[in-house]
């Protein structure tokens, strides 16, 4: 049975969790000896680049060259592809060559236009795709796109989506073009999700947060699982926990960007008077706004000597980079599908005090292996961070409970395999 992997962009990337996760799955089905292969997509070059991979077939294409992506199907001729990217038109490739499609949902972009399931209110989204529901939160992301809310308004649905048609033929004018091409990319997001509801064979959520927001978008549950992602585990060794001397280290592995919540978790820390802990940020930006965003929390916090930024640390580092810490932090305000830096916390014995953004509740048990606070609510983080510094002698006690939660790769892997040979076979 020979298996494609369509990575989640370049294969190589690291700049987020749905490019390490697939990286990390197909070198595990590697050392399992599973017939695997690799789609890749890279902005580089635009031609079919047939490389090799650790002895497998891997193939680069350039992004939006969509017969190339059937081209390499069809050179493969996979048993099974799972898809990471370009889902609805990997599923109906799929459907129509009668090969069955994996699909595995990273993030809410398979849903939101928007790209995160975050709302204008910096709550998470729970409305269905629509032009009404959405326009707001697409021109956010925008620059100046919010101030052009109240004339787009004027526009009927119809007329706002022929808009687009009209200036998709016309040379790209800066913020004209996103702006007035906003309909109609909400309407081709909400067919998009149609197309791959309806041709994938099976879709794997990694929370039960992202499994019911895709259901009540619309996804028959009988096409759906639940598959927690698995983790390499830390090749270093855990000290067993002891109480803690000295100040208490806090940490953030991940990217820095305004859905991570980044801002929230500094602006809690910042108000809590202790001299005694610190705050280590571990992770950079991925692009220009990304960057402009980390600056701006640089400058504001300068001053703050408790909080120390560490850069971006390749992931085959992290668990040398945090085994010195005690408290892993994740404060997205977006809509998590999973969240593999706290599991990476977790396998390193490190207690995690995270946001309810829905991967966090299916690895933290509140109280056990972690704390869980509302979303976007700094007090309440701020208030949690009191309390950790005030019991930290239950630090240690919760330590142990941490690998309870955690898949290891070898075990998520064999899972993915054995979901792979049931479809197969039908």
């Amino acid at each position: 049975m020979k298996i494609l992997q369509v990575a989640s962009g370049d294969f190589f990337s690291t700049y987020g969790g749905g490019q390490v996760y697939v990286k990390n799955i197909v070198d595990e089905m590697i050392s399992m000896q599973i017939n695997v292969c690799v789609l890749s997509f890279v902005s580089f070059h635009h031609e079919v680049k047939a490389k090799q991979y650790k002895g497998i077939p891997l193939y680069e294409i350039g992004t939006g060259l969509d017969e190339d992506i059937e081209k390499v199907i069809d050179i493969l001729h996979p048993d099974v592809i799972h898809t990471h990217s370009h889902k609805a038109l990997v599923c109906s490739i799929g459907k129509r060559k009668n090969i069955p499609v994996v699909v595995t949902s990273h993030h809410g972009g398979i849903l939101c236009p928007a790209g995160t399931l975050l709302d204008c209110d910096d709550a998470i989204c729970y409305k269905h795709v629509s032009i009404n529901n959405c326009t707001r939160c697409c021109l956010r992301n925008i620059r100046t796109g919010l101030y052009w809310y109240p004339l787009v308004s004027l526009l009927s649905n119809s007329e706002y989506v022929k808009l687009g048609h009209w200036l998709q033929n016309k040379p790209f004018v800066p913020f004209i073009s996103p702006i007035g091409g906003v309909a109609l990319a909400i309407e081709r997001k909400k067919q998009e999700w149609n197309t791959i509801i309806e041709k994938c064979t099976l879709m794997i959520a990694p929370s039960y947060a992202m499994a019911d927001a895709m259901t009540m978008r619309g996804l028959n549950k009988e096409k759906l699982k639940v598959v927690p992602h698995g983790i390499p585990m830390p090749n270093i060794t855990i000290q067993k926990p002891t109480p803690i001397q000295g100040k208490l280290k806090f940490f953030y592995v991940g990217r820095i960007c305004y859905v991570k919540g980044i801002h929230v978790l500094l602006n809690a820390f910042h108000q809590v008077l202790n001299p005694d802990i610190e705050l280590h940020l571990i992770g950079g930006s991925g692009n220009k706004g990304e960057e402009k965003y980390m600056k701006l929390l640089q400058k504001q916090y300068a001053k703050d000597k408790r909080i120390v930024w560490h850069g971006k640390v390749p992931p085959t580092e992290v668990y040398q980079t945090i085994k010195d810490f005690h408290i892993s932090s994740s404060s997205s305000s977006f809509m998590e599908a999973f969240g593999l830096n706290i599991s990476e916390s977790l396998a390193m014995g490190k207690p995690v005090l995270a946001t309810r953004c829905g991967g966090a509740e299916i690895q933290i048990k509140d109280g056990v292996n972690g704390w869980l606070v509302p979303t976007n609510d700094a007090s309440a983080m701020k208030a949690k961070i009191e309390e950790i510094i005030a019991h930290k002698e239950l630090i240690p006690k919760m330590s142990e409970q941490c690998l309870q939660s955690v898949v290891t790769l070898p075990e998520h892997c064999m899972k993915l395999y054995n979901i792979y040979e049931d479809y197969d076979k039908k």
